[in-house]
């Protein structure tokens, strides 16, 4: 047994630390093999798990509009990304970027200025992702602008949709004759309001 376990031919009788150190082999030995089938089988236990959520991460979107219609597609996500440059775009008052992402975006750059040189300032603009989505199979992503104004601070929510590779925003308020809120929303409002319906 001892010369099974060390691989070679006993030159005399064992004697008690040649029978210690074949058992401590031994044991070194099965404990090594208990390591590398753990490890064997945690890793094929993460990859069963990214396979499933792979699965359900290709599954979902294509299910979406077959099954209740509402929700997340694959569309979301270049909507989003392109809802988050114009954000970018807004908030950098940058007039290249407003063109390229907006649609319909003739004079919304101006309007800004204008709005600017009155000390109205957009500071943040977020697109928010958990927000984009298919409603009636019509996509609506949505923008969250901090606009401030002297020491006032406002957060106002613009939604919008994206067809041809932009985005398109509608009125963040529609004023009616009671209206009493900032004197510049309703301009800043009409700027942004690029939502072509045809």
């Amino acid at each position: 047994m001892l010369e099974l376990i060390s691989g070679a031919r006993a030159q005399a009788e064992p004697r008690t630390e040649h029978i210690d150190s074949a058992v401590k082999e031994v044991l070194r030995y099965s404990e090594q093999e208990l390591a590398q089938k753990k490890k064997t089988m945690r890793k094929r236990s993460l990859l069963a798990a990214a396979c499933v959520c792979l699965a359900l991460l290709l599954a979902l979107p294509a299910l979406n509009g077959t099954v209740g219609g509402d929700g997340f597609a694959w569309r979301c996500i270049p909507a989003w990304l392109c809802a988050r440059s114009a954000a970018r775009a807004l908030e950098n008052y940058d007039k290249e970027g407003i063109e390229r992402c907006i649609g319909n975006a003739g004079g919304v750059y101006e309007a800004l200025e204008e709005l600017r040189e009155q000390d109205v300032l957009i500071r943040d603009a977020r697109a928010s992702f958990s927000r984009t989505r298919l409603d009636d199979m019509f996509l609506f992503t949505e923008l969250e602008l901090t606009v401030r104004q002297g020491q006032l601070t406002y957060l106002l929510t613009c939604r919008g949709t994206w067809r041809n590779g932009k985005v398109e925003l509608m009125e963040i308020c529609a004023p009616d004759a009671q209206y009493d809120g900032p004197a510049w929303l309703p301009q800043l409002s009409e700027a942004l309001s690029t939502y072509d319906p045809g």
